[in-house]
């Protein structure tokens, strides 16, 4: 039997099936995920490791080829390229087609694990293709005079409160400018004291530590003790005793200059002309970016709220984006689907085949939206352009059924 048959001989049950279906469409279509664009993932992915003060070929000596050696024993990689840059190492991997990229990139990272790589090298970093997730979820420029404390602001208050929220998986702050303590040493008095600049940094490096005392019981409780010697402060650093060889010890700030400075900078941001702050956030894989972006903005004006001279701009935003598409691709549905119905009108000039197929249109759009809800589909420009596309289709295929 026919489903045109089948519906016709058992109307009760299709009119029945047709509401509950309507019902759970307008109930999961206010559920959809949001986003610009589908997930797309290719079967690549990047490692990039760091070594400072290494030229190109100590790079590939040291870390590409250890790099490569661990990449080569994985299944399912397809080729490997490498490029072994000053302080960089980057290794290009490519997958054979139906690879998860996300099990190859829990197997490689055990790997290295396992790998030995030289002191100061920086862990391997593992970068996996996804278009969507390259793409931040909106960007967030703090101006002020003072990028130093700007930078200071970024980095110790509204970083970490977006990074703790629901679907955000980094806050990247880029433009700022780093404050660093400077050491200038008298070589002409250190060299009287029998010291080196090895012995400063030595006794620099020992005094700026933190260590764990260990438990003291207080009773019938048990205090933990921690002894901190990690500088705060110029001063703190100024006043570190050096020991001399003949006996005795002098303080760093007799033989040398210590004081507060701004680092270079290494990248610049600007809104209009004037120089601020910008922090890049990044949602996790299959967030909703509609949701990160309201959390976002809420979270910004809790934090003006309690620092008033916060000053800050949301130059980009995903989801004014995702809205305008989305609003665009409904206006275009709903076009379709008005225009569809008075075309079949003039043309069949039947009022009940025009309501039949006019009823037939938004159905078949809320059954996608239930059926996209089910299989964890976004909502999102390629989706709706589908859907767009389809209203003809379902216009065709219910005159057929009609006829």
């Amino acid at each position: 039997m026919s489903t045109a048959k089948f519906s016709i001989q058992h109307k009760v049950t299709t009119l029945l099936a047709v509401i509950m279906i309507s019902v759970f469409g307008v109930m999961f279509t206010t559920q959809l995920q949001m986003a610009l664009l589908p997930d797309m993932e290719f079967p690549a992915a990047v490692v990039m490791c760091y070594y400072s003060g290494a030229s190109p070929s100590d790079m590939e000596e040291l870390v590409t080829r250890p790099l490569e050696s661990c990449v080569s024993t994985l299944s399912g990689v397809d080729t490997i390229s490498s490029t072994s840059s000053e302080n960089v190492s980057m290794v290009m991997i490519t997958y054979e087609d139906g690879t998860d990229v996300d099990d190859a990139a829990i197997k490689l990272r055990e790997k290295f694990d396992a790998l030995s790589l030289p002191d100061g090298c920086s862990d391997p970093v593992i970068y996996n293709f996804n278009v969507n997730d390259m793409m931040p979820v909106a960007m967030i420029a703090l101006s002020g005079e003072d990028l130093s404390q700007l930078q200071n602001l970024a980095e110790e208050t509204v970083g970490p409160a977006l990074e703790r929220l629901d679907g955000v998986a980094s806050a990247d702050i880029m433009g700022g400018i780093d404050s660093q303590i400077t050491v200038e040493v008298n070589t002409t008095a250190l060299t009287g004291y029998g010291l080196t600049l090895s012995d400063v940094s030595n006794y620099l490096a020992a005094a700026n530590v933190l260590y764990p005392g260990g438990d003291v019981q207080n009773g019938t409780n048990t205090l933990t003790v921690t002894t901190s010697g990690q500088y705060q402060s110029v001063e703190d650093v100024a006043n570190t005793l050096l020991f001399l060889p003949r006996g005795g010890s002098v303080r760093l700030g007799e033989i040398a200059t210590v004081y507060l400075e701004s680092s270079l900078e290494d990248s610049a941001a600007k809104l209009g002309d004037e120089s601020c702050v910008i922090l890049s956030v990044n949602k996790r894989s299959g967030a909703n970016e509609v949701e990160i972006s309201r959390r976002v903005l809420d979270t910004l004006e809790e934090l003006k709220q309690d620092n008033p001279s916060m000053n800050y701009m949301v130059p980009y935003e995903a989801s004014d984006y995702i809205m305008q598409v989305a609003n665009n691709a409904i206006q275009n549905i709903v076009m379709g689907v008005a225009l569809s119905a008075l075309v079949v009108l003039l043309f069949l000039r039947r009022a009940g085949a025009t309501v039949t197929i006019s009823l037939s249109m938004p159905f078949c759009v809320l059954t996608v939206f239930l059926l996209m809800n089910v299989f964890g589909t976004t909502l999102n420009m390629m989706s709706l352009g589908g859907i767009a596309m389809c209203i003809g289709m379902v216009v065709d295929n219910s005159i057929v059924v009609l006829e």
